[in-house]
């Protein structure tokens, strides 16, 4: 162990950094760059054969990159075999995530299993390759009292491998629940301005259904995404309370629960939409601010933590360093 080479260390520890780095790259870019050419190729306006579909289709999916290609189908044949349970709370409880995150790259819950899965084995192979050239290299150098000890050596692999088995497992749930509060974010950002314009359609004369469309139409995000798929239920034949009130407990954000039940009692009781929905902007942006200031508000304590460890030491070194080099010399230290 003492003649352990550094160079495989390196290789396989930036291997590791890129898959990771891919993966993550990956998975963000490639929804929305797909989003995007389709977006721009083909005009509603247009009418398309089956033919020309079917080719738009697979051109679409030759766009795809290579790595994008390959894991997918794996993704989905290690997923195949898993069935949401109706009975386990935790299945119920990331389906759950999956429908308010919105379903990120078109993932039901048999294909998130599938994405842990994946995860899970590639963060075991990485885990199991790095004991060979990581762990008896920090033994060696951070442990050598403990260098000779085979029992020592293999409890500290079997922690490093459960590391990487734990990152591996956990690691899709957490990126699902930063994805899911970064969309609760951006709805609550863009709800006073979707409100505004469904207000100002309203005043000229359009009805409640082509207000919401148009607001769509001129705004993008998950927001919009959300009243298109209500305009889609209801253009099928789903009544238009339903079909907002089933966005609201797929969201789940107090503020669109509010604004859903405003519109549902504005709609029954027959009185001014348009004077409800201005009221339920002005409110939104209050809440809103009131986050702003309670965020604002918890600065200072979260402040604390590097201005004792990092900000601090340093000042101390700066004004007191001369006086201690001063000491030094004359002989007080």
């Amino acid at each position: 162990m003492q003649g352990t080479p550094l160079a495989p260390i390196l290789i396989f520890t930036w291997l590791g950094f890129v898959i990771c780095g891919a993966l993550v790259l990956v998975s963000r870019i490639g929804a929305v760059s797909l989003k995007q050419r389709l977006r721009s190729t083909l005009n509603p306006q247009e009418t398309f054969n089956d033919e020309e579909i079917v080719l738009s289709d697979e051109q679409d999916d030759m766009s795809r990159s290579l790595l994008m290609r390959l894991l997918i189908p794996i993704i989905k044949r290690l997923g195949a075999s898993s069935k949401s349970n109706t009975n386990d709370p935790s299945s119920n409880q990331l389906g759950e995530m999956l429908e308010q995150a919105g379903h990120p790259m078109g993932m039901h819950y048999a294909d998130f299993i599938g994405l842990k899965t994946f995860c899970f084995f590639v963060m075991i192979g990485l885990g199991v390759i790095s004991c060979f050239f990581v762990v008896p290299w920090l033994i060696v150098n951070f442990f050598p009292e403990n260098a000779g000890n085979v029992q020592t050596d293999i409890v500290f692999k079997a922690l490093w491998a459960f590391i990487f088995a734990y990152i591996g497992f956990s690691g899709p749930t957490f990126w699902l629940r930063w994805y899911l509060n970064r969309r609760i974010r951006q709805i609550r950002k863009m709800m006073a301005d979707v409100v505004d314009l469904v207000v100002l359609a309203l005043e000229a004369g359009l009805g409640f259904d082509q207000a919401v469309g148009e607001a769509v139409s001129k705004i993008k995000g998950p927001l919009s995404d959300e009243l298109r798929r209500v305009l889609d239920e209801v253009r099928v034949g789903r009544q238009q309370g339903d079909a907002f009130r089933a966005m609201s407990m797929r969201v789940r954000m107090p503020e669109l629960t509010l604004l859903v039940a405003a519109i549902d009692q504005a709609i029954k009781m027959g009185s001014g939409l348009a004077n409800a929905l201005r009221l339920q902007a002005d409110e939104i942006r209050q809440r809103r601010m009131a986050i702003v200031r309670e965020k604002a508000g918890k600065l200072p304590v979260k402040m604390m933590l590097p201005l004792v460890f990092f900000i601090f030491p340093a000042l101390f070194v700066v004004i007191l360093g001369p006086a201690a080099i001063q000491f030094m010399r004359q002989g007080l230290m």
